[in-house]
């Protein structure tokens, strides 16, 4: 019977998770750049014939994965996510199975609706595809199948470079201060496969650039403090979410008993706590180094989940799983501008934050936001390519973040390709030295919103207006 409602549970959860992605797998690559660079970047590795980072320090996995499919429509990309999406929540939930965790089911739907990973199983980028790999790591972890994990740990490295941390919390859960010589030659199994495999995924990408991928430069500048913290809590956990982690925190400073009330069986509590609470230091760390997106925070997010089961009651875990499977439809945080920002409803209410103006919306959660700015964005560039296609005169774009989501759709070969005139020339940014050759060679000259700014940051220059205009769109 037990086992019989853990199968039943394995299948609701693969279920739910899936049919909640698939109503948002067709509005274009997704909201970020990146996720349109992908394909780009697929495009360029197939007509070229070598790899190519579609940005440093690389993912190559993912990178020769979608190379195999680079003609097909976005659609085919984002189910990947969805499907990898779902062996992450089947892996995480065989995991605490595998511990004894009570509310295994509770604690692993918690991680299906948490924001950040909701969105991330329904575009491009690579963020559900790394944390699919490192959950499937952990359960074999917890099987004691030691080389899989590790083999694994690497297919993550592959993915995301950063994956490589996760060694050192599993190395503390092995811990053996009774038989350190054990304990090494578990360590090393993990590590030796771990490393071996997470280096030859990135053989290509020396092989291309040298040392010079290793790279987390940006061309945006380090954010502020108020987008830090939210990318790191709103943007990962939504509304409702923050408000179930800060519901937990209360009741557990409030209870007298400190103490776990969930135990595992293959670890004692206080190490459980310490590789879990590692685990969130490092990726903290490990994000601040370049906070552009929430998605970064992405691992910290099952091992936080699990550190509130075991320290909760079983009111408190019920509570923050109902408002967990809320959060990523209902309470929205999200920005307002018209060309890349989101819709919301008469009841959102709006405010300015570090100059940009945001609102919160109790009607409309984080993943429709998130799918109204990919329709707000492909509405725009799709009014910037009917304005190229119409016209005549020779003509430079600066495109900036826009780049890849309009380029996109002029990669011959691809089933959806437009054609594009000799006249038309695109630029992610460019310096001044070639924005003066263009303009020598009769070209106009222009730039779409707020990328003159970030052209002239971008190489510490400032010529970009005098040498460029603003692209209007009738």
């Amino acid at each position: 019977m037990i086992k019989d409602n853990f199968r039943l549970q394995f299948w609701i959860l693969g279920v739910l998770v899936l049919i909640t992605r698939i109503p948002f797998l067709f509005d274009g690559f997704g909201h970020e750049e990146d996720s349109w660079g992908l394909v780009v970047n697929a495009w360029e590795m197939h007509t070229s014939g070598h790899y190519v980072a579609s940005r440093f320090p690389g993912h190559p996995l993912q990178e020769y994965f979608y190379l195999l499919i680079w003609n097909q429509p976005a659609w085919i990309f984002n189910l990947l996510s969805a499907l990898f999406s779902v062996a992450a929540v089947l892996y995480f939930f065989n995991a605490l199975r595998k511990m004894r965790i009570a509310f295994a089911f509770e604690t692993s739907l918690m991680l299906a609706f948490v924001p950040v990973f909701y969105v991330a199983g329904t575009y491009t980028i690579d963020y559900a595809w790394s944390l699919a790999f490192i959950m499937a790591a952990f359960y074999y972890f917890t099987d004691r199948k030691f080389l899989l994990a590790g083999i694994l740990i690497g297919m993550a490295v592959g993915c995301r470079i950063t994956s490589g941390i996760f060694i050192v919390p599993l190395a503390i859960l092995l811990w053996n201060r009774m038989n350190p010589t054990l304990w090494v030659k578990q360590v090393v199994t993990i590590a030796i496969p771990a490393g071996l495999i997470g280096i030859a995924w990135y053989i290509p990408a020396y092989m291309q650039y040298g040392f010079a991928f290793f790279d987390y430069s940006d061309q945006f500048p380090y954010p502020p403090v108020t987008k830090i913290l939210y990318k790191a809590s709103l943007g990962v956990f939504g509304f409702l979410g923050i408000a179930a982690i800060g519901w937990a925190t209360v009741k557990w400073l409030m209870n007298k008993d400190k103490s776990p009330k969930q135990i595992s069986v293959l670890f004692s509590p206080k190490r459980l706590t310490f590789a879990l609470i590692a685990i969130i230091i490092l990726h903290i760390f490990s994000y601040l180094r370049l906070p552009q997106k929430a998605g970064y925070m992405l691992p910290v997010v099952p091992f936080l989940l699990l550190l509130i089961t075991v320290y909760s009651s079983r009111t408190t875990i019920r509570l923050v799983a109902a408002f967990f499977v809320l959060s990523s439809f209902l309470c929205s945080i999200n920005l307002s501008d018209s060309l890349r920002g989101s819709e919301s409803s008469s009841l959102a209410i709006k405010f300015t934050v570090s100059g940009q103006e945001i609102f919160f919306d109790p009607l409309s959660g984080p993943i429709f936001s998130e799918q109204s700015k990919r329709q707000n964005k492909m509405q725009y560039t799709a009014k910037v390519r009917t304005a190229i296609e119409s016209s005549t005169e020779k003509q430079l774009i600066i495109c900036g973040w826009w780049y890849n989501e309009i380029v996109s759709y002029y990669l011959e070969g691809r089933k959806d390709a437009r054609f594009l005139t000799s006249t038309m020339k695109w630029q992610f940014y460019a310096p001044c030295d070639t924005l003066n050759l263009y303009k020598q060679d009769g070209y106009h000259i222009y730039y779409l919103p707020e990328q003159n700014l970030y052209n002239d940051q971008m190489f510490g220059q400032k010529c970009t207006d005098s040498l460029a205009s603003p692209y209007v769109i009738q």
